[in-house]
């Protein structure tokens, strides 16, 4: 039997620091301060082994997300599985738009786990929201989130394509489409060896009633190349249906942009997370404005309807 302290240590010659501390303490059913507070205490073998199954996992890119089960989105928590896209922090300008805006009935397109229908209805007890996905998987683990985040009386899911399910007239559209080209995809799933690191080393565990073998610690050279292409590995445990939009990154992100002026009111808005050139892009195509993340990337694509209902054009 081992401690805590010991299985972390051995873990460091596989993973990042704070992917051993959270999969650790996700093992043991504890706290990372727990962890902090009480290194010595002893791991039972059933733990252990969940543990080390953790690390194997992690080692050749599956998302942390996936492995816990969970995602924390805009301060709340979201269960996440590979049917769904994970959360990403920058999508929360997003829901910061949507609120910003005042909306009260918004359609949120492409739900995948329902992190921005949720977050808007949670901030915003008056707010309606229609959620609209393709995968039948994807609007199964939103409606989990929804009723445990007591907001599934105002989220009306709805099987279907884009904004196609959308009947009524709504104060704003947010949408985080896949945006990501095949060439990109590619190069991404390239760089990270088509969703694995490198092959795993041997365990370094130490085993019960052994010393095991030496534990070689990560260095510090390299820690960032290797976190870029985790975050890269994890795009292909990621369903490609919700990362991938055809040749150029653009292909759903510019029907939805069709189907505005039919779905938004006088006075709507329309907010798309895109890539900085993408959102360059179709800015200048249809007079939008654009939002930056706090890294000062242009992220946010917006478009407003004009008085009469139609969409802005140049």
């Amino acid at each position: 039997m081992h401690t805590r302290a010991e299985l972390r240590v051995a873990a460091l010659a596989r993973l990042e620091p704070l992917d051993a501390d959270v999969l650790l303490a996700h093992a043991l059913g504890i706290t990372k301060e727990d962890l902090y507070a009480y290194p010595e205490a002893s791991v039972d073998a059933e733990r252990e082994a969940t543990f080390r199954a953790l690390i194997e996992r992690r080692a050749v890119g599956e998302p942390v997300a996936y492995l816990r089960g969970w995602k924390e989105f805009y301060g709340l928590r979201f269960a996440v599985d590979p049917r769904v896209l994970i959360p990403r922090p920058e999508t929360e300008m997003l829901v910061d738009a949507v609120l910003a805006s005042g909306a009260r009935l918004v359609a949120d397109v492409g739900t995948g786990s329902g992190a921005i229908a949720v977050a808007v209805a949670a901030h915003r007890p008056a707010l309606r929201v229609i959620a609209t996905d393709t995968s039948a998987g994807a609007l199964e683990v939103a409606r989990a989130n929804a009723a445990a985040h007591g907001v599934a009386d105002r989220i009306d899911f709805r099987q279907g394509d884009l904004l196609e399910p959308v009947r009524e007239r709504v104060d704003a559209v947010a949408a985080n489409l896949p945006y990501l080209s095949a060439a990109t995809l590619a190069e991404a799933l390239a760089v990270s060896g088509e969703g694995g690191l490198d092959p795993p080393e041997p365990q370094r565990l130490p085993r019960a009633g052994g010393a095991g073998a030496p534990v070689r610690r990560s260095r510090a050279a390299g820690g960032d190349r290797r976190r870029e292409r985790m975050e890269r590995a994890s795009l292909a445990f990621e369903p490609r249906a919700a990362v991938l939009a055809g040749t150029d990154g653009l292909a759903l992100i510019r029907r939805a942009i069709a189907d505005l002026p039919r779905v938004l009111r006088k006075h709507g808005v329309a907010f798309f997370e895109c890539d900085p050139p993408q959102a360059r892009k179709l800015a200048a195509e249809h007079a939008g404005e654009i939002l930056r993340d706090l890294a000062g990337a242009e992220r946010v694509l917006v478009l407003r309807a004009d008085p009469g209902g139609a969409m802005i054009a140049p």
